[in-house]
């Protein structure tokens, strides 16, 4: 817990540091060359062409540009967990985030200190304001190091949960879950609120506007673990928002083979007609489509990691997301922050997924 809370108030940087995700031979990925786009001694975010990668070890090697002409990048080496997996809107791949784990001889030590070292030269080469306040004094040092040691120490030698009480935790959290969801759903069913988002956008088509929710149903699984026990393995909700309305948009070649390809990977079912020339080749296309948007969201239970995985389509904005859950992160809170990103009253999850 003193972990989790640790890397929730980790300053990030928004540096943009060379970068290679190595993954453990079971993932059977090749090494992934990226760039950092915010780093803290608690997690990062990179850009990754895979995208099913949550709940993942990876190695990242991260390579700090060299602050002098003639100076060595300096090397550091950081274990991760993939604990969030978003789909770049209108763009091709993902965003991961990484939460840090302990490891021998990893650089997170030294990290934090190399970072305020970025940061002090970003704002040394900025332009100076005038009559600048006081910098209030940063923490750090050896009491700070200390602490980090201590803390980390406590963790690896913390006794890990039983199995009884990892079951315990996924199923209980589960069925928070689907408890808050199921009579959500069905008073939203009567209700049927508008939806003032603007998050559902596709560049050059038609704004999806004068949507309003249409239907949802949110369902759960169980499973037996022995003859007399049974835990919660899924809660589901899949919805559908709807603003009644028709929308067409034509597209020349070959923009119209991208726009075809982007709305099936969004799931929205169109029809189109290819107008052709005296050759057979498709001059351009008319899409006609439903202004109307399917989601879904789906938490799985991991009972081998203890975690549960959410995974959403659609929902807030078109594309994917997955994100690694802590049994213990589903509160009454953090569910009502969620339901509001699934209405679109806000564009952040909130705390359920806060590294």
């Amino acid at each position: 817990m003193e972990q989790r809370e640790h890397r929730r108030k980790s300053r990030r940087y928004a540096v943009r540091w060379k970068a290679a995700a190595v993954f453990d031979k079971s993932a059977g990925k090749p090494i992934l060359h990226t760039e950092t786009e915010d780093l803290s001694v608690g997690g990062a975010a990179i850009h990754s062409d895979y995208g099913d990668l949550t709940g993942s070890t990876i190695t990242l090697l991260v390579a700090q540009p060299p602050r002098d002409p003639g100076e060595q990048p300096r090397m550091l080496k950081l274990r991760a967990l993939v604990v969030s997996n978003i789909q770049t809107p209108g763009k091709s791949g993902f965003r991961l985030g990484l939460s840090f784990i302990r490891a021998p001889d990893d650089g997170l030590d030294s990290l934090e200190e190399l970072l305020k070292q970025a940061s002090d030269v970003q704002s040394a080469s900025a332009p100076a304001a005038a009559a600048p306040a006081a910098p209030a004094p940063v923490p750090g040092g050896r009491l700070a190091a200390l602490r980090q040691a201590a803390q980390a120490k406590l963790a690896a030698e913390k006794k890990p949960d039983s199995q009884d009480e990892i079951n315990r935790k996924v199923s209980e959290a589960l069925k928070r879950i689907g408890d808050y969801l199921k009579p959500l759903a069905d008073e939203l069913n009567v209700v049927k609120p508008p939806y003032n988002n603007k998050g559902y956008v596709i560049v050059g088509v038609p704004e999806f506007s004068g949507l309003a929710w249409q239907s949802g149903r949110a369902d759960f699984r169980t499973k037996e673990i022995s003859p007399t026990s049974k835990v919660y393995e899924q809660v589901s909700l899949a919805y559908r928002i709807s603003g009644n309305k028709q929308v067409q948009v034509k597209r020349e070649y070959p923009a119209s083979e991208k726009l075809k390809q982007i709305l099936s990977d969004y799931k929205l079912e169109f029809e189109s007609h290819d107008r052709r020339n005296e050759k057979g080749s498709v001059v351009d296309t008319t899409f006609s489509f439903p202004c109307e948007v399917k989601a879904s969201l789906i938490v799985e239970g991991n009972y081998q990691s203890g975690k549960l995985l959410l995974k959403m389509r659609n929902v807030e904005h078109f594309g994917m997301e997955e994100h690694l859950v802590s049994p213990e992160a589903v509160t009454p809170e953090a569910l009502e922050e969620l339901v509001g990103y699934i209405l679109g009253e806000t564009t952040r999850i909130g705390p359920l997924v806060a590294r």
